[in-house]
């Protein structure tokens, strides 16, 4: 018990981006299933695995926000589907917290161009972590609509920490803190495993209803 209260302190000391390891040339693989649903089967599903690799190509700062152009990330697996490839995203770091876009043509644009501070493409965007880390509760948009729920639903939050092994290679060889993130909703859920100063190691969906399903761990992690 001690050993986790000391490592929440020290993750509430760090920035982010730290934290998540955000640095161009930095990459993880990731390895486990994908299931989708196939009607021409008895099974009405089909599945295999899956080799996954997310990797960060450029980053650019402008202030306070910070942001990283991702290839591979782990929304690319939601509703996978065979031949799918590994889309380009930003990573966005900004008011300590941590946002996911899929890029268009008109956000790679605006992230190549030094007059766009971003800001305005996360205000309303929900983080999907947010510092200093807490448990059980909701990640908060800088502009948020109206919440009327009392519930954990229909936001991103810390549902657990703990000190575990990664069974990955170039990680910490012994224990190290991971911390789970939940998205709930009525029709899906989701979750994304990070340990502060290797990354994210897992992520996890399942629809409740149509068959997809999605789940990897990180077998190996190339830092600098």
């Amino acid at each position: 018990m001690i050993a986790v209260l000391v490592a929440i302190q020290l993750d509430a000391q760090q920035p982010l981006d730290s934290l998540l390891r955000l640095k161009p040339g930095n990459y993880w693989i990731y390895a486990g299933t994908v299931a989708w649903s196939d009607v021409t089967t008895k099974t009405f599903s089909r599945s295999k695995k899956i080799i996954w690799k997310t990797e960060i190509f450029e980053e650019m700062s402008r202030g306070e926000l910070k942001a990283y152009l991702v290839k591979g990330a782990f929304a690319d697996l939601t509703w996978y589907e065979p031949g799918d490839k590994a889309g380009q995203y930003l990573w966005i770091i900004y008011k300590d917290r941590f946002y996911s876009l899929g890029v268009d043509p008109d956000l790679l644009r605006r992230f190549r161009d030094p007059k766009d501070s971003l800001i305005s493409a996360v205000l309303e965007e929900e983080p999907i972590m947010q510092a200093p880390l807490q448990l059980n509760q909701c990640t908060v948009a800088l502009q948020p609509e109206e919440r009327d729920r009392q519930d954990m639903m229909y936001c991103w939050y810390m549902e657990d920490m703990g000190l575990r092994k990664l069974a990955a290679s170039n990680v910490p060889p012994g224990p190290v803190t991971v911390w789970t993130a939940w998205y709930r909703t009525n029709p899906d859920h989701q979750t994304l495993g990070f340990a502060p100063g290797v990354g994210i190691i897992s992520y996890d969906f399942s629809h409740h209803g149509s068959v997809s399903e999605a789940h990897v761990k990180l077998i190996e992690a190339h830092l600098q």
